[in-house]
């Protein structure tokens, strides 16, 4: 989801969170990097380190979606922005992905051996968090 170029949330009674911490389980790299580049600063804190669940309207302003629409709405904002993002210039859409996430990328590339790692290590332990 927060790989997207534009998130577009439902509104409705649910709670989105990174919930790794609370389940006992040390933050991937890889999830901790793609929050951190979606994030607002505290709400990355509060929701990687605290397992903070988020209401709809607080991920709104925490970065999880770009925008909230009402459920039934939800396949007709999804087109219809669709539409709009199908005239861009694709490559000159492609190439400025690629260099204001560029940073991102790296560490995502970086992290996923780690990752592995301990997702192997974590196997060994017969699957019990340290």
């Amino acid at each position: 989801m927060l790989s997207a170029d534009h998130v577009i949330g439902s509104r409705g009674d649910f709670k989105i969170a990174a919930n790794e911490v609370a389940l006992g389980l040390t933050m991937p790299r890889v999830a901790a990097a793609v929050l951190h580049h979606r994030l607002i600063p505290g709400a990355y804190q509060r929701a990687v380190t605290l397992s903070e669940y988020f209401n709809v309207e607080s991920a709104l302003g925490a970065g999880f979606f770009d925008e909230l629409t009402e459920p039934a709405a939800l396949m007709d904002r999804a087109n219809a922005l669709a539409e709009q993002f199908k005239r861009l210039d694709a490559q000159a859409h492609a190439k400025t992905k690629r260099r204001i996430r560029a940073r991102l990328i790296r560490k995502i590339r970086f992290s996923i051996p780690l990752d592995l790692l301990d997702a192997l290590l974590l196997a060994l332990r017969g699957g019990k968090p340290r």
